[in-house]
């Protein structure tokens, strides 16, 4: 069909529209007829000039079965009558029909049949030459209503010119062309011809083409680019598109320059059988029309939108690539070359990358490309080749600057890591690693990476990288932290494993620009399992779960842990830094059996537990006793241990606790004595010396030794300590000692010369002073050998003072002006019984005697006391005088009771030979 002949064809049909009104344009019953209305579904203001139709459905040849053409035939016009002339529906249309050989356009061969209905032959007829039943409908409805055409509007022309094919204006049809079978096939070959040979014909693909409004030049037209083939055969067919009026009446009449054709093509397809488009083919065709069409970075196209790919997207191929299109990824070009090659070898869209998910981006650094896929991105260069990369991977490479940063193009795929956990891509100038644990992460090539490799990469001790590889520290070095360790590294040391708590500990010193420096080797793991250290350039970190990291600082402190066997040894491990800085330019160092102490002066020597504690009371190495000047040892004895220090020691044992012995006359003392296994034990207290003399005393288990320069070092046993003390010790009456205790009393007790008297001490009496002139008396009444005894008490005055007194074992020594007298001790008892000097007795009067007939009698101021085997008694003066005169030549014998009071003054007392009553109304 000549363009000509289709503009003149387009008046004819613009004025049946005219004339036949809705009728045509929108299959409305012609009256006259029961045919129904059809459903008004196509908005014209989603009319695409450029995209009528897409390919896929228009060349789809297996789209209606010839069932489905009857079904829908009958639904669509399912009251059509009959004519006059007798022509029949077109569902009830049937003819005989001729074989058609496949060819190029058609490629399926065509077997004619007698008396074909028409459902048949369209059927057949789509599937033979690729073009949709649907399409051939449309078609017969909008040449020739011929779907929905009934009554007097039904006539045999109709069926001659079904498709309009080989009908010029301005000519009869041409005959050879006539019948419906001829015109449905003539018109479906026709339409392979546009797609078979696109150059032969006014309206192609892929350009903009000017494409008229109407017959009329003057009617004007607009560029169109046509994205498809079904559209532009459409536009080779009915060579006109609807102007804005055409468009604005939807299924009505625009203006006098509206053309119908495509629009009612497009109007009877959408409300027949829906969109006109496949979902994403549309969106291919108009990408393609934005890059330029045939003239753009693609080229021309090669084939259909293909579509019903994974995922419901489509693609479709050009010269120079080809466009891929889903609902998720959206629409984007891939150019032909290694980086669609690359995705190609993954899988294309169905591989692991998925669909592109961005355009294809090239005159990157060095002239390379890439593009972004769903789950990942192929970059090229001609010095790399293509590569894939990903997910963190990739965001971390983009945050060093992408290709055109310090780690460049990648040089391989990303790929899955040995261990399956992780993933790595390695680039021109270094590597990305990548887990969920660890995150993605940046390793430079040099010893860190190196050292790494060397322990079994991630899949060694060390496990995946934290932080990316650093550069720029002190003297050049770098470092890379892994999940169980760093590595340090600079060229004086080269690269070693630091980490857990030993590296942490580092770190507060100031990592390798600390005081420590770098580290000269591996972190190593302690025999025993339970820690590690690191050696630095300037000290050693220990580490373990009990004592925490701590600084172990070259020099003597660490000399002497490793003399004695390094952790191994009776020090155990650190647990606290070396610190040096103290008096003297001393160091020391806390372990945990012991402390290490140093200076130039001593060399450095342990100190431990209570002892050290004792030591650390006295001011530590800045205190009275300095440093140690040998270790900490154990006593002969097994019992305790001591720790000598420059100005003194201190010893200890679990009974005695730890205290300081100073050096002079007071450890001298003790040391002759035996010092701790003599007779004194060990110390329970401090040396302590004071201005009262300038003496110095020092309490130990079993005594105590006391020292002035006047009376030299004496042992003070505790018991008569106890009594010294109650006299007011060296600052008494009884001042300092002035010799070792001695024993007394047949070795019942001890006594201990003082300055100022005597302490004597037993476990029965205590212990208690003796002096002045009461001494003299005790010491002529025989002393502790004596009748008296030892001291039960400290001397005393009476209350009216008449008297000074002290009480003894066996009895008492009373001073007065008159002299002294010794009260034996059953006399005392029985003078207590009465009120001492305060009862009716008073004071005695004399020396007590032994008759005899043994019994002690003892006179007092006011009585007599008698004291026989039987016991002790006294008889007041007053008694005895009544006695006197009543006993008569019947002697009463000695007192067997006291005097007891009675009624009315009166009084009685008992008698060996009788009793005596007294009153002063009756007398005795």
């Amino acid at each position: 069909m000549t363009a000509a002949g289709r503009q003149a064809r387009r008046l004819v049909l613009a004025l049946l529209v005219v004339l036949c009104g809705a009728a045509v344009v929108a299959g409305l019953a012609v009256p006259g007829t029961t045919s129904p209305a059809l459903v008004e579904a196509a908005d014209t203001s989603q009319f695409r000039a450029g995209n009528i139709i897409s390919d896929q459905l228009f060349f789809d040849g297996g789209a209606m079965s010839a069932d489905e053409v009857q079904t829908f035939l009958q639904q669509k016009n399912p009251n059509c009558v009959t004519p006059a002339d007798g022509t029949p529906c077109l569902k009830n249309a049937r003819q005989d029909t001729g074989d058609k050989a496949a060819d190029s356009r058609c490629p399926g061969a065509y077997a004619g049949a007698r008396d074909e209905s028409a459902s048949t032959i369209i059927a057949k007829v789509g599937a033979a030459c690729g073009i949709s039943q649907r399409v051939l409908l449309v078609i017969l409805q909008k040449e020739q209503g011929l779907v929905t055409a009934s009554g007097s509007n039904l006539y045999a022309r109709r069926y001659r010119e079904a498709m309009g094919f080989a009908c010029p204006d301005t000519a009869p049809c041409r005959p050879e062309y006539n019948g419906f079978f001829n015109q449905v096939y003539s018109a479906a070959r026709q339409y392979k011809n546009y797609a078979t040979d696109p150059g032969n014909y006014n309206t192609k693909v892929g350009v903009v083409n000017n494409i008229r409004f109407d017959t009329e030049v003057s009617c004007g037209s607009s560029p169109v680019f046509v994205e498809n083939q079904a559209t532009a055969g459409l536009y080779n067919y009915t060579p006109y598109q609807p102007n804005a009026a055409a468009l604005a009446a939807g299924r009505g009449t625009g203006d006098g320059c509206s053309a119908y054709g495509n629009r009612n093509f497009w109007i009877y397809y959408t409300d027949w059988f829906g969109s006109t488009q496949v979902p994403g083919a549309a969106n291919v065709t108009r990408r393609w029309a934005e890059l330029g069409g045939n003239t753009g970075v693609l080229g021309a196209s090669q084939a259909s939108v293909v579509c019903g790919l994974p995922a419901g997207g489509c693609y479709q191929a050009y010269a120079k690539g080809a466009i891929y299109w889903s609902p998720v990824s959206g629409v984007h070009h891939v150019l032909y070359g290694p980086v669609r090659d690359k995705w190609g070898a993954t899988g294309w869209e169905g591989g692991w990358l998925g669909w592109p998910s961005g355009d294809p981006v090239c005159g990157l650094a060095s002239g390379g490309c890439f593009q972004d896929f769903e789950r990942g991105s192929v970059y090229w260069s001609s010095a790399t080749g293509a590569h894939t990369v990903s997910g963190q991977v990739r965001t971390e490479w983009g945050t060093t600057g992408w290709e055109a940063g310090r780690l460049g193009y990648p040089v391989r795929d990303q790929g899955r890591l040995p261990d399956g956990r992780g993933e790595v891509a390695d680039f021109q100038r270094g590597s990305v690693y990548w887990s969920q644990a660890s995150g993605a992460h940046v390793v430079l090539p040099g010893a860190v990476r190196d050292k790494w490799a060397a322990s079994g990469w991630e899949g060694g001790p060390l496990g995946y990288p934290l932080d990316d590889t650093t550069c720029g520290l002190a003297g050049g070095g770098c470092f890379q932290t892994f999940e169980k360790a760093s590595v340090y590294w600079s060229s004086a040391t080269g690269a070693h494993t630091v980490g857990g708590q030993v590296r942490d500990r580092w770190g507060t010193t100031g990592w390798e620009s600390g005081r420590l420096g770098y580290p000269v080797g591996d972190q190593t793991t302690l025999l025993d399992g339970a820690g590690a250290f690191v050696e630095f350039q300037r000290g050693s970190v220990y580490s373990s779960a009990a004592t925490g990291a701590r600084i172990v600082l070259p020099g003597a402190v660490r000399d002497r842990w490793a003399a004695g066997g390094w952790e191994r040894g009776p020090l155990g491990m650190p647990t606290g830094d070396t610190t040096c800085g103290l008096a003297g330019d001393g160091c020391l160092q806390e372990f945990q059996t012991a402390s290490v102490y140093w200076s130039q002066a001593t060399g450095a020597y342990t100190v431990s537990g209570q002892v050290r504690t004792e030591w650390g009371t006295t001011g530590w190495e800045a205190g009275r006793l300095g440093y140690p000047v040998r270790d900490q040892g154990r006593l002969p004895d097994g019992r305790g241990e001591v720790a000598d220090f420059q100005r003194g020691s201190v010893y200890w044992s679990p009974a005695s606790g730890a205290h300081v012995v100073l050096p002079g006359a007071v450890r001298d003392k003790w040391t002759a004595l035996g010092g701790e296994a003599g007779t004194l034990g060990y110390p329970l207290g401090d040396t302590t010396c004071g201005p009262a003399a300038g003496g110095c005393a020092q309490r130990f288990q079993n005594s105590s030794v006391y020292w002035t320069a006047s009376t030299g070092a004496h042992t003070v046993p505790d018991a008569v300590r106890t009594g010294w003390v109650a006299a007011g010790g060296e600052t008494g009456s009884l001042g300092w000692p002035v010799a070792d205790a001695v024993d007394v009393a047949g070795g019942r007790g001890q006594l201990v010369e003082f300055q100022g008297g005597r302490v004597y001490a037993s476990e029965a009496t205590g212990g208690h002073a003796v002096s002045g002139v009461l001494l003299a008396d005790f010491d002529a009444a025989g002393g502790p050998g004596g009748g008296l005894g030892l001291p039960t008490a400290d001397a005393g005055r009476t209350a009216d003072g008449t008297a000074t007194f002290q009480h003894f074992e066996g009895g008492s020594l009373y001073r007065t002006a008159a002299g002294v007298t010794t009260v034996p001790a059953a006399v005392r008892t029985v003078w207590s019984r009465s009120g001492w000097e305060h009862g009716p007795l008073g004071y005695p009067s004399g020396p007590a005697t032994t008759g005899t007939s043994g019994v002690l009698t003892q006179p007092f101021a006011g009585g007599t006391v008698y004291v026989t085997a039987a016991g002790g008694h006294a008889v007041s003066t007053a008694f005895g005088a009544a006695v006197a005169a009543v006993q008569g030549t019947t002697p009463l014998g000695l007192p067997t009771s006291d005097a007891r009071s009675l009624a009315a003054g009166g009084s009685f007392q008992t008698f060996e030979n009788g009793s005596v009553y007294a009153s002063p109304a009756t007398g005795a």
